[in-house]
C-alpha cells in the first residue's frame, strides 16, 4: 500500500479541509467472470484493515478481447456481474447486510449517481490513495433499492467500453454529510486503427464539496518490442486530447473540469 497525499493549493477562510480515505486498483481479469476463485480474490483485495470512504476500481480485459466483442454491440452482462459482485463484497465485509432479491431491475453499462443536493459548502480535501495493482447494465432500480436500505457503500459511476470497465463506490454516510455532484463517465478507444475499443480508457468525473476528482481507468498497448512504448505513449495522450466531460442541464452552478488536466 502507498499512501499519496491530496491536497488543494487554493485556501482562503471560508474553506474548510476535510480529510477521505480512497481504495484505488487496477486489475486485468484476463476475460474471466466474476465467479468461482475470481470471486474469493476479489474479497481478498477489497479487505484492507480500514475500510475506505471511496472505493474506485479499474478492470481489464473483463470480456475476452475477441473479434465479436470489439467491433460488435456492448454487451453489459459482465459489467453488471462485476458490479453486483463488488456491491456484495463491500457490504458484507463491512458488516452491512446485502439486500435480496433484485426487484425489476433496469440494466445498463452506464450508470452514473444523478442526485444533486444542495450544496452551500466549499471545501478543499487532503485524501489519502491506497494504491493496489493485481495483474495490471448496471441495476440502478437495485442500486435505488440499496442506497433505501442497509448498505454502506453506493455506486457513484459505473463505465463499460469492451473490456475495460471502471466502477466507482461511496460510503452512504458521507453522502448526507458532504454534496457530491457533477458525477459523469467518459470513454476513448486508442486500439484498433487507432479507434477500436480494445485499447482505451473509460473514466469518471465528480465534486466533492467543490473540490473535483477525475479517475481514468485505461488498458494500453502490450509487448517490450520496439515501438511498443512509443505506442502506449501515444494512446495516453489520445486519452488525455480526447476524454471530456461536456457540461449538461443536470449540472450544478458550479462549473466542472471538461479535461482530465482541469480537475484538481
Amino acid at each position: 500500500m502507498e499512501d499519496v497525499y491530496i491536497s488543494s493549493f487554493e485556501m482562503d477562510p471560508c474553506t474548510s479541509t476535510n480529510e477521505l480515505r480512497i481504495f484505488v486498483g487496477t486489475w486485468n481479469v484476463a476475460g474471466r467472470s466474476p465467479v468461482g476463485s475470481l470471486a474469493v480474490d476479489l474479497e481478498e483485495w477489497l479487505k484492507p484493515q480500514d475500510a475506505a470512504d471511496i472505493y474506485v476500481l479499474g478492470f481489464q480485459e473483463i470480456v475476452p478481447l475477441k473479434t465479436r466483442t470489439v467491433i460488435g454491440a456492448e454487451d453489459p452482462t459482465e459489467a453488471t456481474n462485476w458490479n453486483l459482485l463488488i456491491g456484495k463484497t463491500l457490504n458484507e465485509n463491512f458488516g452491512c447486510p446485502w439486500l435480496t432479491p433484485m426487484l425489476n431491475p433496469v440494466s445498463s453499462d452506464n450508470y452514473q449517481y444523478v442526485k444533486v443536493p444542495d450544496c452551500e459548502r466549499r471545501s478543499s480535501f487532503s485524501g489519502v490513495i491506497d494504491s493496489t495493482l493485481m495483474g495490471g447494465r448496471w441495476i440502478t432500480q437495485y442500486h435505488q433499492q440499496l442506497v433505501l436500505g442497509g448498505s454502506k457503500y453506493k455506486l457513484m459511476a459505473s463505465k463499460k467500453m469492451v473490456g475495460v470497465f471502471i466502477s466507482v463506490w461511496m460510503k452512504k454516510e458521507l453522502l448526507k454529510k458532504y454534496c457530491v455532484s457533477n458525477v459523469k463517465v467518459s470513454s476513448v478507444a486508442c486500439g484498433i486503427m487507432g479507434y477500436l475499443g480494445n485499447k482505451g480508457s473509460v473514466s469518471v468525473s465528480m465534486s466533492i464539496e467543490g473540490t473535483s476528482f477525475c479517475f481514468i481507468a485505461a488498458h494500453l498497448a502490450s509487448g517490450e518490442k520496439n515501438g511498443d512504448e512509443g505506442r502506449r505513449n501515444r494512446q495516453v495522450s489520445e486519452i488525455f486530447k480526447r476524454t471530456s466531460f461536456p457540461r449538461s442541464a443536470k449540472d450544478d452552478d458550479n462549473r466542472h473540469p471538461l479535461t482530465i488536466l482541469g480537475h484538481e
